[in-house]
């Protein structure tokens, strides 16, 4: 042995069992931050897919700027991609129509169709003023090839005839609104501008850019505006694809950083703190060899050495395992991901490594090992030679006050006493139970977050809609059969519309909006029935339900008189609902009544939309047989894209958030049963010393109980006082600043975290009390 240092892998292997707790510890710790960065890894990178096939794959777009500037701007070196983009029509009503549909009409160059949005299907980007890119939905209907010619009507009543160069992939907007999309060069966009929009059609084009690098695009922004004068108006932020690459200047985008830098903290603290009250315990049991090594002429300093290099030893087998777990963890996630949504997800790679996550676990590992080995290092230097031959250094220190016998038995005091007699350990403990009651909490903040950002499908969520243009009751009952035997449709109900119905109800005069439901429509309302009876609405005639409304008292027991086509009609209100499809309209109520009732006050029979759920093997032949069956007479609105974007996004969202706060409540039983375990090892020499004085096994067991449960109820105390106070903090910068919600006690997920702790605390103290009891006294008393 040439140094001291060299009695580290000595140890290490005498000590192999006593020490496998120290590295668990790491391992968790390490394993608790790579699976985090990996997790938030993943779920950014799911969501700047998702954001830019949603949006497109640019960063800024700049407003009202000449031809010149646009291409100098486009030459400057860190833009990688350039586009005009302009647009007529995309809601309808402008006046555009392909054969008899409303057409939204794009202008643009070939970089924005390949790079920027990526919708090119087939063919090719036209090649001159006279060619057209048609979308997907419109190829389909018309039965369009490349080649053929379409003609566009103006809501001039011209018309003018362009030659399908290729396709496009159909948009959600498109979809939704039942219409169809062309794209033309900038060029033949801008030559058929309205009159009397502007002498420079330049100034209605959006500039698209793309920047090479993603790593400082506000300093880039800034020197564009700079250059050209262009005012905050003229320069429109991509917001949700720069707020995930981290370069948003969006202020709800920085409240949401500083939202991730505080649970950044709290993860590095609590891996801290796991650690340090693992090595304390570590350091405690060893103190006769550290009492010798000072014996053959070791120095503090080369005491705290020594521990610092114990604990790095560890980190050689510790950090690779974590960082392996989390990898695979990460790994296993991805694949749900692409299992639940392939439609975004499925470009995401099987076994990709995520490295940031990778440099994060390995860096913070050691710098959380570095840190919590200062305070075991310190107490090992100072143990005294004195200490190799009395035993353990604690044995040795005058006891200022007895256990107090008051109010709880002897063992029951003796256990709160041993817990409370090293404050340090006492503190370390704790803070070790506490961090991970305000990581939960803290973190739990999201699940507002993500119901706020994010509105999950409701169970009436249809994929396909057949709507009246007129919103009259003019779609045919009759289809609902029909839709009802295809084996592609999983359901189909439609429900009938009476818009701005003039009411009487308790004297004063309102407006409501009479809405049918079916049977099916009617189960689903179970869930959102806040008062009444849904029975009677479904059943009885001249009854209904109200769509609850802060706005509006109408209420259960109401007697309503209706003016329908100039006759009236009483319906009496028997049941309160939270929520319907349809958003309330300022002032007008949402009344809802069976349709046998709708059709005896109004005397239609038809509906004015049909919702159609598909099943899982529909096809897009399926589709379009729907879409034949029903006519072009009315909208077809395709919800599909828009549905697939919602359940995709919450998916991502919720697989993190919720992945996440499982992983928390892991951690936390984890890091309580080996806290436990190690401050009951450090101690086996003073319960071997009460079994020889006449404590029995059940006694012994009492105090390891009242001790361990010291620990659960201080660090229960003080967690849950930290914990809400920053998840009071964490709701005020991501809830209230930007939806105005107020806060409230999080009483559930307070109640969760604590029924995991005492969980873990029971877990806990299970194996050291039977340990206890298979050891005999001497063994106890002899045990280091």
């Amino acid at each position: 042995m040439k140094s001291y240092l060299d009695l580290v892998p000595i140890s290490a292997k005498v000590r192999r069992k006593q020490n496998s707790m120290s590295i668990i510890c790491i391992v968790l710790a390490v394993f608790l931050v790579t699976a985090i960065f990996g997790m938030a890894d993943m779920f950014i990178r799911g969501q700047i897919l998702q954001a830019q096939q949603e949006n497109g794959n640019w960063h800024i777009g700049i407003r009202n700027i000449s031809d010149e500037d646009a291409k100098l701007i486009a030459s400057r070196p860190e833009v990688a991609a350039a586009a005009d983009y302009g647009v007529f029509n995309y809601r309808g009503g402008q006046g555009y129509t392909l054969s008899g549909k409303n057409v939204a009409v794009c202008g643009s160059n070939e970089s924005a169709v390949t790079e920027i949005f990526a919708a090119l299907d087939k063919g090719s980007f036209p090649a001159n003023g006279d060619e057209a890119l048609v979308t997907n939905n419109a190829k389909n209907m018309l039965h369009l090839e490349i080649g053929e010619q379409i003609v566009i009507t103006m809501p001039d009543g011209s018309e003018r005839a362009y030659t399908i160069s290729g396709f496009m992939n159909n948009t959600v907007g498109i979809m939704s609104r039942d219409s169809y999309g062309v794209c033309l060069t900038t060029e033949s966009f801008r030559a058929i501008y309205p009159d009397g929009t502007s002498s420079n059609p330049a100034d209605y084009t959006m500039r698209l850019l793309k920047f090479k690098s993603t790593r400082n695009i506000q300093s880039s922004i800034a020197e564009i505006k700079q250059q050209f004068g262009l005012s905050d108006e003229q320069v429109s932020e991509n917001t949700e694809l720069l707020g995930l690459l981290g370069q948003s200047s969006n202020s709800f985008m920085l409240q949401v950083y500083a939202v991730a830098a505080i649970l950044f903290i709290l993860v590095l603290i609590a891996g801290v703190l796991m650690i340090t009250s693992s090595m304390n315990s570590n350091v405690a049991q060893r103190t006769e060899f550290f009492g010798m090594v000072r014996c053959i002429g070791t120095t503090p300093k080369q005491v705290m050495r020594l521990v610092r290099k114990e604990a790095l030893n560890w980190c050689r087998f510790a950090i690779p395992l974590g960082v392996a777990g989390g990898i695979v963890l990460v790994w296993v996630l991805c694949f749900i991901l692409r299992q639940l949504s392939p439609e975004f997800f499925g470009g995401m790679p099987a076994f990709s490594i995520s490295y940031p996550s990778v440099i994060a676990g390995i860096v913070v590992g050691l710098l959380t090992v570095l840190l919590a080995a200062r305070s075991p290092a310190k107490k090992a230097s100072k143990v005294s030679p004195l200490a190799a031959v009395f035993g353990n250094a604690n044995d040795l220190q005058p006891v200022k006050k007895a256990a107090n016998t008051k109010f709880f038995k002897i063992e029951t005091s003796l256990g709160i006493h041993h817990a409370k007699a090293s404050k340090k350990n006492f503190i370390l403990m704790i803070g070790s139970f506490s961090v991970s009651i305000i990581l939960f909490l803290a973190f739990s903040v999201t699940i507002d977050f993500m119901n706020h950002t994010l509105t999950p499908l409701q169970p009436w969520t249809a994929d396909i809609s057949v709507i009246s243009p007129e919103n009259t009751c003019s779609v045919k009952a009759e289809y609902i059969e029909e839709l009802r035997q295809n084996s592609a449709v999983k359901n189909a109900y439609g429900r009938m519309f009476a818009y701005n119905v003039p009411v009487i109800v308790n004297g004063e005069e309102k407006v409501v909006d009479l809405i049918s439901y079916e049977d099916m429509q009617f189960d689903w309302a179970k869930d959102y029935l806040l008062s009444g009876s849904l029975e009677k609405a479904q059943s009885e005639n001249n009854t209904g339900l109200i769509v609850f409304d802060s706005q509006n008292n109408i209420e259960a027991g109401n007697v309503i008189t209706l003016n329908l086509n100039g006759s009236q009609a009483d319906l009496e209100i028997v049941g309160v609902v939270s929520q319907c499809p349809f958003s309330n309209s300022p002032g007008v109520g949402k009344l809802i009544c069976s349709e046998d009732t709708f059709r005896k006050l109004t005397g239609e029979t038809d509906y004015t939309i049909i919702d159609i759920q598909l099943s899982k093997n529909a096809t897009e032949n399926d589709v379009r047989d729907i879409h034949s069956l029903v006519g072009s007479q009315y909208t077809f609105s395709d919800e599909r894209m828009g549905n697939n974007n919602t359940r995709g996004a919450y998916y991502c969202f919720g697989l993190f958030i919720y992945g996440f706060l499982v992983l928390i409540a892991l951690i936390t039983l984890c890091n309580i049963i080996n806290s436990i375990a190690m401050s009951v090892a450090a101690k086996m020499k003073q319960y071997g010393a009460f079994r020889a004085i006449g404590l029995s096994n059940r006694q012994l067991a009492k105090m390891i109980v009242a001790e361990a449960s010291a620990y659960a109820i201080a660090g229960i105390i003080c967690g849950s006082i930290l914990g809400i106070v920053c998840n009071k903090i964490l709701f005020s910068k991501l809830i209230t600043y930007h939806w105005g919600d107020a806060w409230s006690v999080p009483l559930v997920e307070l109640g969760i975290i604590i029924v995991v702790v005492v969980i873990a605390v029971i877990l806990a103290v299970r194996n050291p009390i039977k340990k206890m009891k298979d050891i005999s006294i001497v063994d106890t008393i002899s045990a280091s």
